[in-house]
């Protein structure tokens, strides 16, 4: 006769315990409440954060200004006053009267992003010309489209009070920079290499550094014979190389791939990324010494990365900022690489034109290559 074998009981696991749960989630709570650092960047930093947006949303202008150049005589003041007279019911929209050989230098300094030039003697039909800065396309476009449909209209004013409404005269349209085929992107993307090579680099560096005192590997370097400039300097090095190789990525990637139009030097534009990133590098290196984990690592980003996104002329140019927010702006590295990315790539300016940039991000390179061996001590674990 077959016998049968059973099968032995499974043990079944614990009960659910709610005091185990809840013991838990008080070691958690403790030790969240011991760590002051972690709570204020908890609630302090987004409050922080909201605050200076709320600033850079309610106090920049983000409209476009129209330079014109007028006729001779007292003919040029009545289409200056007609322009604005028309234009003061829209939004966003300023008129500046230019003189008419400072066009270019005019668009070069930012004080117009695009200029209407009327004939020195107004006769019914002359041609219009408008001189677009170019570097900012949707300003471009919509200037473009303005001055379109305002050119009828106020041609009349330059010639007699009685005259009859005519056909609109011919537009002519010249582009200081780029053209007609730049697009948002190609305006955007200058800003985008820096933020990026930046971000990543600064989170790469901070992250790595850290994990390399954790486990006690800079205690050790410390007491080689090594000093401390030496150390940083050799770090340095090591993350520069994935550096070097994330920034000729970022630019090969955005020029080949996304088609984005650039007027200067791809070599100008790797050299500007790569001043960038090595503050980034140092800066990631000065910024472990105050983490004791990951997490506070990333917790700097909102201290010490979203000021610089949001006030380095991504949403809004930093001409336009508040007198406090704008010299703020001036004291930020990130600020200098979009000015030196966009210079090169959308107005095709070599190294005589952004050197100052290129100073000042050495500058803190070297500002952050400083404050980096400083912070290297030994008690820092």
């Amino acid at each position: 006769m077959a016998t049968t074998v059973e099968a032995p009981p499974v043990a079944a696991g614990p009960a659910f315990s709610p005091r185990r749960v809840s013991a838990l989630a008080v070691r958690i709570v403790r030790q969240f409440t011991r760590d002051r650092r972690t709570l204020a960047l908890l609630f302090v930093a987004p409050l922080l954060v909201m605050t200076l947006l709320n600033f850079v949303l309610n106090s920049s202008s983000g409209g476009v200004t129209l330079g014109v150049v007028a006729p001779d005589g007292p003919a040029g003041a009545a289409v200056v006053d007609a322009l604005k007279a028309r234009l003061a019911g829209m939004s966003g929209v300023a008129v500046v009267a230019v003189d008419r050989g400072a066009v270019d230098r005019t668009l070069r300094d930012g004080d117009a992003d695009g200029v209407l030039i009327f004939p020195e003697t107004p006769t019914p039909g002359a041609a219009l010309t408008l001189r677009l800065d170019g570097s900012n396309p949707a300003a471009a476009q919509q200037l473009a489209g303005l001055v379109t449909q305002l050119a009828g209209q106020v041609s009349t004013q330059a010639g007699s009070t009685g005259a009859t409404a005519q056909p609109a005269p011919p537009l002519a349209v010249s582009y200081l920079y780029g053209g007609p085929q730049y697009t948002e992107t190609d305006a955007l993307a200058p800003l985008l290499v820096g933020i990026f090579a930046f971000f990543f680099i600064f989170l790469l560096t901070s992250v790595s550094f850290l994990r390399e005192r954790s486990q006690g590997t800079i205690e050790r370097v410390l007491v080689s014979p090594l000093s401390k400039a030496e150390l940083v300097i050799g770090y340095l090095l090591g993350f520069l190389l994935f550096a070097l190789l994330q920034s000729l990525i970022i630019l090969l990637f955005v020029v080949f791939v996304l088609r984005v139009h650039y007027a200067g030097n791809l070599g100008l534009l790797f050299l500007v990324t790569v001043a960038l990133t090595i503050g980034a590098v140092n800066m990631g290196i000065f910024v472990s010494a105050f983490a004791r984990n990951e997490l506070q690592v990333i917790q700097f980003i909102p201290l010490l990365l979203v000021p610089q996104i949001l006030l380095g002329g991504l949403f809004f140019p930093v001409k336009t900022l508040p007198v406090v927010l704008k010299q703020l702006a001036y004291a930020f590295p990130l600020t200098y690489a979009n000015f030196a990315l966009k210079d090169v790539m959308l107005r095709g300016y070599g190294l005589g034109d952004i050197w100052p940039d290129l100073v000042f991000l050495a500058g803190f390179a070297v500002l952050m290559v400083v404050l980096a061996a400083l912070s290297l001590r030994q008690d820092r674990v």
